[in-house]
């Protein structure tokens, strides 16, 4: 099957997160150096906290769709079992 001129791309994701990381190390080594650790380990206490939040909000935003589709599903099915009663 010609899927058109367009191809699949390669998935960088692991490298992004690689050197994602080696700069965030690099940044919190440098925040360390300059203002100290208590400093670097607030920092590391809001990107978890942020981390988080955003993962419980993903997950209640992910709950809500699947509740709604589910919901969708369900009028589509009673109205087609409406129609053939």
């Amino acid at each position: 099957m010609n899927e058109g001129p367009f191809s699949r791309v390669e998935d960088y994701t692991n490298a992004f997160l690689g050197a994602f990381y080696l700069s965030l190390v690099t940044g919190l080594v440098v925040v360390w150096g300059i203002w100290g650790y208590a400093v670097a380990l607030l920092i590391c206490a809001a990107l978890h906290g942020a981390i988080h939040h955003f993962g419980r909000k993903r997950a209640e935003a992910a709950a809500a769709w699947e509740a709604r589709v589910a919901a969708a599903i369900a009028r589509h099915h009673s109205r087609r079992d409406d129609r053939d009663v």
